[in-house]
Parts: structure tokens; sequence; C-alpha cells
């Protein structure tokens, strides 16, 4: 090897382990930390109960949202339809709202569902009056009595509708309003003054009974 050739070799070989150098240095890691890749694990969702849900929508129906109180209990007729429950308070929402077939319609599901549901065949008895329907009227509101005796409210509804509706049947009204005055506590001022218009009736139709007789009587 010559001379020329020898200091050639020498003048090439440090840029070639530059050049080797930069090569190194695109595989080597760089000092900064490694971001975090790991992401926390969502929160498990946890659905509500039945029962739960049948809470939230009575606290809805409470705070008069009554929109999403009826979406609720609707929602639940579907998710647990053997309960009678929801099917109550959407006839109650029903009845608020004006719509008697409605409120009618989720009553009858609600007694159905449960025979010993006292509030439903109490409301339904409203629904079945105020649509002029007395005879099952009666019948829904002598069904809930039976489910319920000391029904306090029934016993009301059924007096009235005895007292207006149903000729001949002011006494058994009485005791329905009596009945509800010993479960209220006595201190309704308006069926009192009912409880005594009738009781007036009565004296008056006993008065009038014994005249009848006693002229009957006097005739030879």
């Amino acid at each position: 090897m010559n001379r020329s050739t020898d200091l050639l070799r020498w003048l090439l070989l440090p840029g070639l382990m530059l050049v080797l150098a930069g090569c190194a240095g695109l595989d080597r890691k760089d000092d900064s930390p490694e971001p975090d890749t790991s992401v926390e694990a969502p929160e498990p969702v946890v659905e509500k109960t039945p029962e739960e849900r049948y809470a939230d929508a009575v606290d809805l129906m409470r705070r008069n949202q009554l929109d999403e109180a009826r979406a609720a209990f609707e929602a639940l007729t579907v998710d647990a339809p053997e309960q009678s429950g929801p099917w109550t308070n959407l006839g109650l929402l029903h009845q608020r709202a004006k719509r008697p077939a409605d409120a009618r319609r989720a009553f009858e599901t609600a007694v159905r569902l449960n025979p010993d549901n006292a509030t439903a065949y109490n409301q339904l008895g409203m629904v079945l009056r105020e649509t002029g329907q007395y005879p099952a009227a009666r019948a829904a509101y002598e069904s809930a009595l039976t489910a319920r005796p000391e029904f306090a409210e029934a016993h009301l509804n059924l007096g009235l509708l005895l007292d207006s509706h149903v000729p001949g049947a002011r006494n058994e009204a009485l005791d329905h309003y009596r009945r509800y005055l010993e479960l209220q506590g006595g201190d309704d001022l308006r069926v009192l003054v009912w409880i005594a218009e009738i009781e007036q009736a009565q004296a008056a139709a006993a008065a009038t009974t014994t005249d009848a007789s006693a002229a009957a009587e006097e005739t030879p």
C-alpha cells in the first residue's frame, strides 16, 4: 500500500465513524420519561332495582315533574309487569290530567294484578262516579273496603255516592259517614253537617210516620 492510499484512508475514516454514530443514534431511546398510557377503568354501572326506580318515580311525582314520572312508571310496567303499583300511579297521573278513560284502564289493570290494592279500587270508584257509572262505582268502593276495612277515604266516598246517587240509601250513607269520622278523629265539619242533615230527615220521616199511625188509629 502506498503512502497516498494510506493517507486517504485516514481522511475518510473519521467521516465514516460519524455516519455510523449518527445511524446508531436513530435507535437510541430518548432519555425523557415515557408517557403514562394507563387509563383508569370506568366505574361499573350499577342498575337500579325496580323498587329503587319506583321510589324515584314517586319522588318525581311528588316534585310535580309529571311527564318524567309518567315515563318512569310506564317503563316499570314493561320491566316489572307483575307489579300493580306503577299502574296505580299511572292512573293517578291520568286522573290528574283529566283523562278518565286512560285512568280507568290503569286502575283496572292495577286491581287485576293485585286484588288487594284498595287504593286502586278507591280511585277506580272515583273515575266511575265522575262518569256517571254509579253501580260500578259502588262495587269498586265496596271492593276497596273489602281489601282494607279501615280505609277512611273509601268510607267517605261510598257515603257520598249512596247519599247523592242511590235512592233510598241515605241510611247506609250515614253509617259510612260515621265510620269515616271514627277513623279520622271526628273533626271533619263537612261530614258532620251531612250527618246532621240525614238525622234531621230521619227524624222528620219518623214523625210523619208516627202522625200517620196515630191518625189511622183514630179513624173509626
